[in-house]
């Protein structure tokens, strides 16, 4: 019988997002590649794509049919490596390990895409991740305050820190200053139009509100400023009124879902976010591989992308004045903007996809130390 791998993820669009490449290998190393996500659609690679109705908060109904439902399904399949994403599916999926037995299965294997939870005080996910961390056999995390935290309640039996998954920087390029222009004005703006660009679910916690309060406050001195906000949502509605209570609508941009977002990134000036939790945010090495500076909050997985850097992209999360004068810093100071976006664009290079793929692999290989399965030597960097 072949191998078999199962990868796990609360939603079809992170696989399709930050996972391809893997199943890839595995598909052309011969394993069977099972995926199972809330939600249906096509994922590339994938053998079989189990449905589970999983639902974001942690203790619904639906939730606990999802763990027995994968009860069922590894014990029909014994699969030789787990691979649980995201916070809802880690648990889920781990959870049904844990009530189905050792027998059934071989590795297990969780990336932590940014904890929701911190050193301040007790939560329920870390309650979770403690109780989960048992028959967790090797577990990834991105950023420095998650390693920290991981390694301190000691969160599985081998625990590596990697440089997120991996992002294709061929895709990304910076647009000369003509380019640019052009780009502009195809999209309906002005060639000296400041456009300023955040890239992110509309959720409580990425945060828009307080960008939104800030950006008003930024723009009644800058007038010549936009702010293109690509992303769909559960707050997008409350936002969009929130902006034209402002009487901001003229200067703020709802792009919707966007699946062009190099073409966004190449028209814009500068990058921004403002989320309150990360792990190694995609949007934002999205932005440093355009070439652009990034303005964000000082919060894990940014201070990793951006905290070594000598110009002023951080600021501290809730501080809507500092906020906005970063926004007319940046705005204000074409050299600074230039400097900065350099750095950026070759900071961004120790995350790209072959070298961040290489270590993965290296890390998987690492659960058969006796054997090792020949992971990485197969792969084609």
């Amino acid at each position: 019988m072949g191998k078999r791998i199962l990868y796990c993820a609360s939603t079809a669009s992170h696989i399709l997002n930050f996972h391809l490449s893997y199943l890839e290998h595995f598909k052309e190393l011969g394993w069977q590649v099972d995926v199972a996500v809330a939600g249906e659609g096509k994922i590339p690679f994938a053998d079989r794509i189990i449905n589970l109705p999983m639902r974001k908060t942690l203790l619904a109904l639906d939730n606990l049919r999802s763990v027995f439902t994968m009860r069922e399904v590894i014990k029909k399949n014994h699969y030789d490596i787990i691979s649980t994403h995201t916070t809802l599916a880690g648990a889920v999926v781990r959870l049904a390990l844990l009530l189905t037995g050792k027998k059934y299965y071989g590795k297990v294997v969780h990336t932590s895409h940014g904890y929701f939870f911190s050193d301040e005080a007790e939560s329920p996910y870390l309650w979770a991740d403690k109780l989960l961390a048992p028959i967790t056999d090797l577990l990834m995390v991105m950023n420095q305050v998650d390693h920290q935290l991981a390694m301190k309640y000691r969160l599985a039996k081998k625990i590596r820190l990697i440089p997120g998954m991996g992002i294709n920087l061929d895709k990304f390029t910076k647009a000369d200053d003509e380019k640019k222009g052009l780009l502009k004005i195809l999209a309906g703006f002005k060639p000296d139009d400041y456009l300023l660009i955040y890239a992110a679910e509309m959720s409580k916690r990425k945060n828009h509100g307080e960008l939104i309060e800030a950006f008003a406050l930024a723009m009644d001195e800058e007038p010549s400023m936009k702010l293109l906000l690509a992303g769909n949502g559960a707050l997008k509605d409350k936002h969009m009124e929130t902006v034209q209570q402002l009487g901001i609508e003229e200067h703020v941009c709802f792009l919707g879902y966007v699946t062009d977002m190099e073409r966004w990134y190449a028209m814009s000036d500068c990058a921004i976010t403002t989320s309150r939790c990360e792990g190694l945010p995609f949007n934002v090495m999205e932005a440093m591989a355009s070439g652009l500076p990034v303005i964000a909050s000082r919060i894990k997985g940014h201070t990793d992308l951006l905290g070594g850097q000598e110009h002023n992209l951080l600021y501290d999360l809730g501080d809507i004045e500092q906020l906005k004068s970063r926004i007319l810093l940046f705005c204000r100071d074409e050299v600074l903007r230039t400097k900065a976006g350099v750095e950026c664009s070759k900071e961004v290079f120790k995350y790209e996809l072959g070298l961040a793929k290489a270590v993965i692999l290296e890390c998987y290989d690492s659960l058969h130390d006796d054997q090792p399965v020949g992971l990485l030597n197969s792969a084609e960097m």
